[in-house]
């Protein structure tokens, strides 16, 4: 039936139940009853990586994903020549099995990328890895949750708060940028964001959702340049 929803499968996650359904738009998550992430948001899920590019320099980017959902940023990273390495961090497992059993083409280009050693999918907390010794990164994109003040696991408040940002800063390689994916503007946490970074900008992305055009921020925040530590190899 037209505008049908389909559950395709249900477990339990690390913070409630996980339910992956197909809609009229095709793969959509809800997370402990929270609508999480579906292929209506592919043009903002895309855009939380895209937005970078125009601000870091060079080639053989290092790029750090917060989030799978269903596979739409990691697929944009994949297919930027620019990119050397993306990682993208998912807490819960049963996310990056169902991407491997759904994602279709995206899936496919990222099992090639995951062969020719540009992508990998790391199942932990992205929190976690941003405090690797060791690591820098070009780029880190986060949307761990449906934004800064609406999230889908509260153990992520740690990273918008004005010390997670720091670490996120601190994470960054110098003229680094990190993004954050958010569904509108929040004066407390630009704030923030402009106490920990030395310069932040805005982009929007345009999703289209049952209809309707909903417009989502991208936080643009920029590491300073400075000396560069080595690259990790």
């Amino acid at each position: 039936m037209s505008g049908a929803t389909t559950v395709l499968e249900r477990v339990a996650g690390h913070s409630g139940e996980l339910v992956l359904r197909r809609g009229p738009d095709g793969l959509e998550i809800v997370a402990n009853g929270v609508f999480l992430v579906s292929a209506a948001n592919a043009a903002s899920s895309r855009a939380l990586v895209s937005a970078a590019w125009p601000h870091v320099a060079g080639g053989r980017l290092r790029v750090l994903i917060g989030g799978l959902g269903i596979g739409d940023a990691l697929d944009e990273a994949v297919r930027c020549e620019r990119v050397a390495e993306v990682v993208v961090v998912e807490i819960e497992p049963a996310i990056v099995g169902w991407f491997r059993r759904y994602g279709g083409a995206k899936a496919g280009r990222v099992a090639a990328g995951e062969r020719a050693r540009r992508a990998r999918i790391v199942t932990a907390d992205v929190a976690d890895l941003l405090t690797v010794p060791g690591e820098a990164w070009d780029v880190i994109a986060l949307d761990t949750d449906n934004g800064p003040e609406w999230l889908v696991r509260e153990e992520n408040a740690g990273l918008y708060s004005l010390d997670g940002m720091i670490g996120v800063r601190e994470a960054l390689r110098p003229g680094g940028v990190a993004v954050f994916w958010s569904p509108a503007r929040y004066p407390r946490f630009e704030a923030d964001l402009a106490t920990a970074f030395a310069a932040v900008g805005t982009t929007s992305a345009d999703d289209v959702v049952a209809g309707r055009r909903h417009e989502y921020t991208m936080y643009v925040a920029h590491r300073g340049p400075t000396d560069a530590p080595p690259r990790p190899r």
